[in-house]
C-alpha cells in the first residue's frame, strides 16, 4: 500500500510539472508581442510587407510561410472583401494586378476567386497558387508570428476580428488605420479596446500631437506606424517621443516619402547603414521591407535580432 501511494505521488509530481511548464512556457508569437509591448534600443522588430513577395506571388500562403521560416516578427498581409463576405488575401481593390482574372474583389464570390490563379512576383505570369483567406492565413500563423492586417479601418475592421476570435488570434494580430480615435470610436464602440491596434501617423495630418495624445488617452497603442516624407516633419519629431514612453515605432522603408529617402533602395545604392541602420539610429525599433532575409541578416550582424 505505502509503494502504491509513492507511485501515486510521483504521478501527481509529474503532472504537476507538465501543467506548470505547460502555461509557463510562451509561444513564438506572444513572445513577439512581448517584445512589442516593451521594445528595446537592443532589439528591432523585422515587419515583411505582403509576405516576402520576392519570394513568392504576394499575399499568399508561401509568401507568409516564408517569413516565418526566416523568422521574421511580423508579417504584413492586406485584405479585401468579397461579394459573399469572405475576407481575402489581395492589396488591390480588383484582383488584375495580382491574378489571371479581372473585377472588382466585392463583385466575386469567394469560390470565384478560389478559381483564380495568382501572379508571379514579376507579374507577367501566373502561378498554380490560390488567393487565400485570412482565416486560411490566421490558422498558418497561429502562435508562430504576428500579422499587420491592412485595409480594414474602414468597414472590415469587424470582420478581420470575428476571424480572429474564431482562429484563436485575436492577440497576434495588429490591425490599423488612417482615422483618429474619435472616427473609430463612432464606427466600432468598445471593439477599440478589445484589439491591437495600431494608427498611422501621416506628414500630412493637420494636428500630428494631438492625433497621437488622443490615441494615447483612449486606448494608448503600443504600436505607431510613423510616416515621414523629411527630418524637419512634426512626425520624426515624435518619434524622441515614443522612444520615451517607450512606445515602438514602426518605420517603412519602401519608398522615400514614407521614410525621408531612407528605404531598401538606399540600402542596394549605399550600404544597409544609411538606409535601416540610420532608422534604427533615430529611434525606429520596428522595421517594414521588401527585403525580409537581407534585414534580418543585417540586424543579426548588429546584434539586434537573435
Amino acid at each position: 500500500m505505502q509503494q502504491l501511494r509513492f507511485f501515486y505521488l510521483i504521478i501527481a509530481a509529474l503532472l504537476v510539472t507538465v501543467t506548470v511548464f505547460g502555461q509557463s512556457r510562451k509561444t513564438k508569437a506572444a513572445e513577439i508581442l512581448e517584445r512589442l509591448k516593451k521594445p528595446s534600443k537592443d532589439y528591432v522588430l523585422a515587419v515583411s510587407h505582403r509576405g516576402d513577395w520576392t519570394y513568392a506571388p504576394e499575399n499568399s500562403v508561401a509568401a507568409v510561410q516564408r517569413c516565418i521560416d526566416l523568422g521574421i516578427d511580423i508579417v504584413e498581409i492586406d485584405v479585401q472583401l468579397t461579394k459573399d463576405g469572405h475576407l481575402v488575401l489581395m492589396h488591390d481593390k480588383t484582383v488584375d494586378r495580382t491574378t489571371n482574372g479581372k473585377g472588382k474583389v466585392s463583385d466575386l464570390t469567394l469560390a470565384e476567386i478560389k478559381n483564380l490563379r495568382l501572379k508571379n512576383a514579376a507579374g507577367v505570369q501566373w502561378t498554380r497558387q490560390q488567393v487565400p483567406t485570412l482565416e486560411e492565413i490566421m490558422t498558418l500563423t497561429k502562435d508562430k508570428i504576428m500579422v499587420n492586417v491592412d485595409k480594414t479601418e474602414s468597414v472590415m475592421l469587424r470582420e478581420a476580428y470575428q476571424v480572429l476570435v474564431k482562429t484563436g488570434t485575436v492577440q497576434q494580430a495588429i490591425l490599423k488605420g488612417n482615422d483618429p480615435i474619435e472616427v473609430m470610436r463612432s464606427k466600432f464602440g468598445n471593439l477599440m479596446d478589445s484589439i491591437i491596434y495600431m494608427p498611422k501617423v501621416w506628414y500630412s495630418l493637420p494636428d500630428i500631437p494631438g492625433y497621437i495624445k488622443n490615441y494615447n488617452d483612449s486606448i494608448h497603442p503600443p504600436i505607431y506606424e510613423m510616416i515621414f516624407d523629411s527630418t524637419t516633419s512634426p512626425v520624426f519629431a515624435a518619434i524622441k517621443d515614443m522612444n520615451r514612453y517607450k512606445t515602438t515605432v514602426l518605420a517603412i522603408a519602401l519608398w522615400d516619402a514614407l521614410c525621408a529617402g531612407h528605404t531598401d533602395e538606399m540600402v542596394l545604392l549605399e550600404g544597409p547603414d544609411a538606409a535601416w541602420g540610420w532608422l534604427v539610429k533615430n529611434g525606429a525599433n520596428a522595421i517594414m521591407t521588401d527585403r525580409p532575409a537581407e534585414l534580418l541578416a543585417y540586424l543579426r550582424k548588429k546584434g539586434l535580432h537573435p
